[in-house]
């Protein structure tokens, strides 16, 4: 995003530009719902710009899109604006860790800080249900 009128949909344009240049190419975009969030009265006129712009640039109007993958990543699904959703022809829910993966970041982050028994690991990944892994991460982070 820039500061400057019409400069951010500049800028979509030319990444989009450059990817299809670029074949084959993916274009990640992570935290999408802050670019992409629903449309309201009181969203500015930059902001509905610039989801107008990459609501083009995803329908490859005009342009050749085979060969450019477009991944967006939100913790805010339902925040996303309906026809950026629909833009999307797959979702892929990816859930909080379970168990056994909680096991394996605890083990992981601590291995070189502390030793601690299969007791210790199971009841701090039985505490941290309901984290994700980057909770789990820091929690420990800030233990160590």
């Amino acid at each position: 995003m820039s500061k400057y009128q019409g400069e951010s949909e500049r800028l979509i344009k030319t990444l989009f530009q450059m990817a299809r240049d670029n074949k084959p190419s993916i274009i990640f975009i992570d935290e999408i719902d802050s670019l992409c969030g629903a449309r309201n009265e009181g969203q500015s006129e930059s902001s509905k710009r610039v989801l107008t712009e990459f609501l083009v640039q995803m329908q490859g109007v005009g342009h050749d899109m085979k060969g450019v993958l477009v991944l967006g990543a939100t913790n805010l699904p339902w925040g996303l604006d309906s026809a950026i959703r629909r833009r999307f022809n797959k979702r892929v829910l990816i859930p909080l860790p379970d168990i056994e993966s909680r096991k394996q970041i605890v083990t992981m982050t601590l291995k070189d800080a502390l030793k601690l028994n299969e007791g210790q690991i199971d009841e701090i990944s039985n505490r941290t249900e309901g984290y994700n892994a980057s909770d789990v991460v820091n929690m420990i982070n800030d233990a160590k």
